[in-house]
């Protein structure tokens, strides 16, 4: 982690002024590679997709899911500046993909007094060094207004074809909620999201008259709800497809990285003398995984697996994290990861002379190791770090050794 967590603050903020911010989702491939998540500079580059353009005359938008609707691949969208439903208008928007016509709309309507579409496409997904594949995009598009400017944004992805039931969480024309925006099969009249201590959701799909690509939903759901199961079911109701949970929708709707395809879980916690408390975040993806240390304060920083054919790092494994901030230059070190063993109760540090115990968390079967995150006290960047693993008895469970940042 190359900034601290002050400068990772201005970091966030300057991302969610710029053009465009971008996710790649779900798969089950998990060859964990190493890849730092990085800001981008150009529409359609960077990790998050939150996308933003200044537009004008914006009209209220009727309809729904209770009413689909599908505009030809050639329509503008009206008297709406929405991008226009062409293939080569849309085709920065999701890094590895090149999207085709036809671009549809498969729903539309009004949240918060803000009008919102669902966009649908089909692309090739063909990262560097690896084979092409078919995928689907789904894409909620809102119109949205600050500081006395219109603004158009967009939050979503492209998962593979053969993926027919899929959840993504997305920050949404509605501030108060969370939108939950995914495909599901062809077969499937609606999906009940099943929420943790709250009543289940359930909304209708939609058909955008293309069965090969299924069907396709939008959900409101309360901000901070906790989405534990995606449930497809039939008209008669039966099940006729499910994906998993992608747990806190809070933490699911705006990680850095690429985009969950599971539970997005805090592994580890640690108080930090600067920022508050710091939080280790670890995610599924497409690729592998996301880990992300951030503080509660809302600023943080993000290791993703990559798709990159050489590269083979272990990105949940323990590492040092440093960074600099100023003036006057004050330097912040950071030990983090899973060590493997489950049994790990205690992880004992070792770094410029000095020896300190954090406490470690059981990730589950899942992940298959424990978690632990320790901020080091203010100093030069220690050149190692040694790490010991210690059971609840306090007995050793292995021991490593790490490079520094000295």
């Amino acid at each position: 982690m190359h900034q601290t967590v002050d400068d990772l603050r201005t970091q966030l903020a300057e991302a969610a002024e710029r053009a465009a911010q971008q996710a790649r989702v779900p798969g089950a491939t998990v060859t964990l590679r190493r890849a730092r998540a990085r800001r981008r500079r150009a529409a359609g580059t960077v990790c998050a997709l939150a996308v933003v353009v200044a537009t004008t005359g914006i009209v209220v938008a009727r309809g729904g899911l209770d009413r689909p609707t599908v505009e030809s691949a050639t329509d503008p969208g009206g008297d709406l500046p929405w991008r226009p439903l062409v293939a080569k208008e849309w085709g920065a928007t999701v890094p590895d993909v090149r999207p085709l016509d036809p671009v549809l709309v498969g729903a539309q309507g009004t949240r918060a007094g803000r009008p919102w579409r669902l966009t649908v496409y089909q692309g090739i997904h063909h990262p560097a060094g690896q084979p092409a594949e078919q995928d689907v995009c789904y894409l909620l598009e809102w119109l949205d207004q600050l500081q006395g400017k219109r603004l158009w944004q967009v939050h979503g992805t492209c998962a593979p074809e053969q993926q027919t039931t899929t959840a993504l969480a997305a920050a949404g024309p509605d501030p108060g909620s969370t939108a939950v925006i995914g495909r599901a099969p062809p077969a499937a009249g609606r999906v009940r999201l099943e929420l943790r201590g709250r009543e289940p959701v359930e909304t209708a799909t939609v058909d955008i008259g293309r069965d090969r690509l299924g069907r396709f939903y939008v959900a409101f759901v309360p901000r901070n709800a906790s989405l534990e199961h995606l449930v497809a079911l039939d008209k008669d109701g039966r099940q006729v497809g499910q994906t998993a949970g992608l747990g806190n929708l809070a933490l699911a709707r705006t990680p850095m990285g690429f985009p969950p395809t599971g539970p997005v879980r805090v592994v580890a916690r640690a108080a930090s003398r600067r920022s508050g408390t710091l939080e280790a975040v670890v995610w599924p993806t497409r690729y592998g995984y996301c880990l992300s240390i951030h503080s509660t304060q809302g600023a943080g920083s993000s290791d993703c697996s990559s798709p990159e054919p050489d590269s083979t790092a272990d990105l949940l494994a323990p590492r040092v994290h440093c960074s600099e901030s100023g003036p006057p230059p004050v330097k912040q070190t950071l030990v983090a990861g899973g060590v493997p063993t489950r049994a790990a109760r205690t992880v004992q540090v070792e770094a410029a002379g000095k020896r300190y115990q954090v406490p470690a968390w059981d990730a589950g079967e899942g992940l298959d190791r424990a978690f632990f995150l320790a901020e080091l006290p203010e100093g030069p960047w220690p050149p190692s770090a040694r790490l010991t693993a210690l059971d609840g008895r306090g007995v050793s469970l292995g021991t490593w050794n790490l490079p520094g940042c000295g």
